[in-house]
């Protein structure tokens, strides 16, 4: 007879490494996680400057052509609290992030609003 001893290894992890694992984990996740809304952020904001610009560069050939500055005629004009205007608003399908509007006083003036975040453009 032989006297042999009889080893065995436990496979899996223990819970000190899930726990570490899970820590890792935490840690990258708290830094990501806010980046990653940052840049989520910049990119609405980005599309906000972007279609304020379309519209200024919109009515300023209009009013080139036509010397006076788009009005909404034409378009699903609305009556605001601030006047006579258009405005395009989020509809069910839309996939945008902000509402647009613009209004006429001595010039005019668009603004985006969507999300918390405010924007103006004015002429």
């Amino acid at each position: 007879m032989s006297n042999t001893i009889k080893t065995s290894f436990a496979h899996g992890f223990t819970l000190i490494e899930l726990m570490i694992t899970m820590a890792i984990i935490g840690i990258l996740a708290a830094i990501a996680i806010p980046s990653y809304n940052g840049y989520i952020k910049t990119a609405k904001m980005s599309e906000a400057h972007n279609n304020l610009a379309a519209l200024r560069l919109a009515e300023e050939e209009y009013f080139l052509e036509n010397n006076e500055y788009f009005d909404g005629n034409g378009w699903s004009a609305v009556q605001t609290a601030s006047g006579g205007l258009w405005m395009r608003s989020k509809g069910s399908g839309d996939t945008y992030n902000f509402d647009y509007v613009v209004t006429l006083s001595s010039g005019w003036t668009a603004t985006a609003t969507g999300l918390g975040e405010t924007i103006k453009a004015e002429k």
